[in-house]
C-alpha cells in the first residue's frame, strides 16, 4: 500500500583521517510499521502529529488510512469501559396506556443482541416533601418515590443522579451496585421565586467528592450558580459570571469533566460546554463550520460518548443519513474529526447511545430500538420499543458505600 511516507538518506561523516568513514544509516522507522503506529493514537495524538511531515498532515483525508483507522477505534479496548454495564432506561408501557399512567423503567441488558434484561428496582426514597393528591392516589406505596428521571447519558463512577419526575426540587445519588442512596438537602437558594434551569452531576477527582451544580434565575434577571458537595453534604454558592442556553439537558460525563450543547448567539450556532469539577470552571469548544453545516435544513444534533471520546452525531432528516464527528481535544476547535456517515436509513429516529461492541442504538420511527454496527452499517432488531423516551447508559461497578451518613 502506497501511503507515500518521507524517506531518510545515508548519513556519513569525514573522519580526522580524512577518510570518509560510514557510520550506519540514520535510525528511521518504516513507513508500515509508522502507519501500524499511527492507527492506534487517540485523535488527539494523531492531530497533533500532522505537523511532523506532510504526508501526515493529509492522513485524514486518507480513504485507506480512515477504512483501517474506523476499524481500530471501534475494536481498541479501552480502560474507561472496564467493570462496566448497560444500562437501559426509559418509558416502555404499552401505547395504549395514558400519559399520566406512565413510569420510566431501568433494565440491566446484555447478550449479543442485548436479549438478556434485568428489571432493577428504585432505590426506596421517601417523599420530603408535599406533592398533589392525584400523584399520591396513583400510587400503592403513599411514602415512597415510585420511579425516575436519570440525569445525564452516563453514570459517574457507578453513582447516578435521580431526579423524581414530580419532584422539582428532589435530587438522589444512588449506586445501583450496592443500593446505597443518598438524598441531596434542599439547595442553598430557597427562593419561591428561584427559577430552575440546569443540573449537573459530576466527580471531582482531586478531593474524591461528588458534586452537583445548579444554575437558575430569580425574577428572570438574576443568574445563580450553587454547586453541592456530598463530602460536606452542603451547598454553597458559586462567582462565575457565565450566561448561556442550554440546549440539551441531558448531560454526558467522562475524566472530570460534564458536558453539554448550547446554543451560540445565532439560533444556527452550537457549541460544546463543559465543566471541570476539580477546578470549577467552564471550558467552551466550538464545532468548525465544515462539520456543523448551520445553512443545511432539518438537521437534529446529538452529543453523544462513543469509545471514550466525545461525539457529535448530526442527523440529516431530508437524506436518513446520520455524520458522526469525534473531538480529539476539549476546547480545541479543529480537533473536531469526522469519522461515520451512517446511511442512508430511513426508518432511524434519532440515537439513544452506544452499544458494548463499537455500535450505536438507535429509536426507529415506531419506538421499537436497533443496533447498528458503525463500521458495516448492518442494523439489528433489539426487540425493545419505547413510548417516547428511551436512554443507554454505562455503569461502572462501585462497591463503596456514599460517606458521612448517618
Amino acid at each position: 500500500m502506497d501511503w507515500n511516507m518521507n524517506k531518510h538518506k545515508h548519513v556519513t561523516v569525514v573522519a580526522g583521517t580524512n577518510e570518509k568513514v560510514k557510520l550506519r544509516k540514520e535510525l528511521h522507522i518504516h513507513e508500515d510499521v509508522a502507519i501500524s503506529i499511527l492507527l492506534k493514537l487517540c485523535i488527539k495524538s494523531l492531530r497533533r502529529f500532522e505537523c511532523v511531515c506532510k504526508s501526515w498532515s493529509l492522513l485524514f483525508d486518507n480513504p485507506n488510512f480512515m477504512t483501517l483507522y474506523r476499524n481500530v477505534f471501534l475494536t481498541k479496548e479501552l480502560p474507561y469501559y472496564d467493570h462496566t454495564s448497560l444500562l437501559l432506561h426509559g418509558v416502555f408501557t404499552p401505547p395504549e396506556v395514558p400519559y399520566e399512567d406512565e413510569i420510566f423503567e431501568l433494565y440491566s441488558v446484555c447478550g449479543d443482541r442485548y436479549e438478556n434484561k434485568v428489571k432493577l428496582e428504585w432505590p426506596r426514597v421517601k417523599y420530603d416533601q408535599p406533592i398533589s393528591v392525584y400523584t399520591l392516589f396513583k400510587q400503592n406505596e403513599y411514602n415512597y418515590v415510585p420511579n425516575f428521571n436519570i440525569l445525564g447519558s452516563d453514570s459517574v463512577n457507578g453513582t447516578l443522579c435521580l431526579l423524581p419526575p414530580f419532584l422539582q426540587k428532589t435530587l438522589v445519588l444512588w449506586n445501583p451496585s450496592i443500593n446505597d442512596f443518598k438524598v441531596v438537602p434542599p439547595r442553598f437558594v430557597n427562593d419561591d421565586h428561584f427559577a430552575h434551569i440546569h443540573v449537573g452531576f459530576g466527580y471531582d477527582r482531586h478531593t474524591d467528592d461528588y458534586k452537583v451544580i445548579c444554575h437558575g434565575q430569580i425574577f428572570s434577571r438574576k443568574n445563580i450558580w450553587e454547586i453541592y458537595s456530598l463530602r460536606t453534604n452542603s451547598w454553597r454558592l458559586l462567582n462565575l459570571n457565565m450566561h448561556h442556553a442550554f440546549m440539551d439537558k441531558q448531560q454526558l460525563y467522562m475524566d472530570g469533566l460534564s458536558h453539554w450543547m448550547c446554543l451560540g448567539e445565532t439560533p444556527y450556532e452550537r457549541y460544546l460546554l463543559s465543566f471541570d469539577w476539580s477546578n470549577e470552571v467552564f471550558i467552551t469548544t466550538w464545532v468548525p463550520s465544515d462539520i456543523d453545516d448551520n445553512f443545511v435544513p432539518l438537521v437534529r444534533k446529538h452529543f453523544v460518548l462513543l469509545k471514550g471520546s466525545i461525539a457529535l452525531i448530526l442527523n440529516f432528516e431530508e437524506t436518513a443519513t446520520f455524520h458522526i464527528s469525534v473531538l480529539g481535544e476539549i476546547s480545541i476547535k479543529e480537533s473536531w474529526t469526522k469519522m461515520f456517515i451512517i446511511g442512508p436509513i430511513p426508518c432511524l429516529r434519532y440515537p439513544i447511545g452506544e452499544g458494548k461492541k463499537g455500535d450505536m442504538i438507535f429509536v426507529k420511527e415506531d419506538g421499537g430500538l436497533v443496533s447498528v454496527n458503525l463500521n458495516t452499517q448492518t442494523a439489528e432488531e433489539l426487540g425493545f420499543k419505547t413510548k417516547r423516551f428511551c436512554k443507554i447508559l454505562n455503569l461502572r461497578e462501585n462497591l463503596l458505600p456514599f460517606e458521612g451518613e448517618e
